[in-house]
This record gives structure tokens, C-alpha cells and sequence, in this order.
């Protein structure tokens, strides 16, 4: 196991995963800019989920050796304790934002600055394609990158409502979801850690 568990390692290119990583902090960056000026919770929260993805991209990176199995590990848990505060923290400002009281609404134009998140979402889930079919790790990130591509679909609907509608909910709404959606993410990964132990990262029988 632990030799095919290299195999499969040392023909994941570097580069296919830097790739994802630089495409991922451009997005962020630009829906953080987009937060800023128009005052959107909902994506300020998505470009902070999107930073968080930088665990995982470290994750897959770690390259194949002896103390690989342990190192990634080790690496996984801290990642996802780091994003389950990310997830809390979302969380609890959404909630702070959705039952005070109404302040001006979010500039709906700055929050379809979303779709560069989506666009991350859709380039890195093709970069992870192929690696996918033979690593449970890479799978998982695939997963999880067309998640939040669903997401973020969700997220433009919203830009949309608050510009006809006037809904002041909605984004605080949004911001919610994500802030959960990225909890129930990482409590499923621990589960199956907790199941399966340091088997949980490695290729799927």
C-alpha cells in the first residue's frame, strides 16, 4: 500500500497544484477588494473560505517519503481545526449581522465579483480531474471545489435579489451558509478520520 501510495504521488505534478493555488488567491483577492467597496459579508466570507483552501493545496503538496503518511496527517487535521474556527467565526458574524438591525444594503454589482470564485472553483476542480481518479485527497478537493462552485451560484442568485428585491437577509444569509457549509465539510472529514484513522488520506482500495 504504501508503495502505490508514492506511486500515485510522485505523478501528481507540483505545478498542476500551484496552479490552482495562485488561481485561487487571484479570486480571493478580487472578491476582497469587492467586499471592501461594497460592503458584502457574503463575500467577504467566500474569499476567506477561499483563502482557507490554502490547507488543503499545502496538504497535497507534501511529497512523497517516508514520513509522508504521518506528515500529511498531522498537516489534514491542523488544516481542517483551522478552517472549522473559519467556519465558526462566519458563522457567528452572520448570525450578529442577520438579526441587527437593518443598515444600508450591500452594493449587489460588487457581489457578482463572486464569479471570479466561481471561476477558481471550475479551473481547479479540471486541474484536479485527473488526479482525483487515483487519490482519495485530491478527490476529496474536487469535491469539495464543485461544492462551492454550487455555492457560489447561490451567491450571484442573491446579488440579484438584493438588486430588485431589497432584501437586507440575504446576504447575511448567504455568508451563513457558507460559514456552515464549510462545517459540515470539515466535520465530515474528521468523521472519517476518526473512522478510519490515517487510512482516511490514503488511495481508495
Amino acid at each position: 500500500m504504501r508503495e502505490a501510495h508514492q506511486h500515485i504521488h510522485r505523478h501528481v505534478p507540483p505545478r498542476t497544484v500551484l496552479s490552482a493555488l495562485v488561481i485561487t488567491l487571484a479570486a480571493a483577492g478580487v472578491e476582497f477588494g469587492g467586499a471592501w467597496y461594497g460592503g458584502s459579508l457574503f463575500l467577504f466570507a467566500d474569499a476567506t473560505h477561499l483563502v482557507a483552501h490554502i490547507g488543503i493545496f499545502a496538504v497535497l503538496l507534501i511529497p512523497a517519503a517516508r514520513w509522508h503518511e504521518r506528515g500529511e496527517e498531522l498537516l489534514t487535521l491542523a488544516v481542517l481545526i483551522l478552517v472549522a474556527l473559519i467556519a465558526l467565526g462566519i458563522v457567528v458574524s452572520s448570525c450578529r449581522e442577520l438579526f441587527a438591525p437593518h443598515k444600508e444594503l450591500p452594493n449587489a454589482a460588487s457581489m457578482l465579483l463572486a464569479v471570479f470564485g466561481l471561476g477558481a472553483n471550475l479551473m481547479t476542480a479540471f486541474l484536479f480531474a485527473a488526479p482525483s481518479k487515483t487519490r482519495w485527497s485530491f478527490r476529496a478537493a474536487l469535491a469539495h471545489e464543485l461544492s462551492d462552485g454550487a455555492l457560489t451560484v447561490f451567491g450571484l442568485l442573491g446579488a440579484l435579489a438584493i438588486h430588485f428585491f431589497g432584501w437586507h437577509w440575504v446576504d447575511p444569509t448567504l455568508s451563513l451558509l457558507v460559514g456552515l457549509w464549510l462545517w459540515v465539510w470539515t466535520a465530515r472529514l474528521l468523521l472519517r478520520w476518526m473512522r478510519l484513522g490515517r487510512e482516511a488520506w490514503m488511495l481508495e482500495s
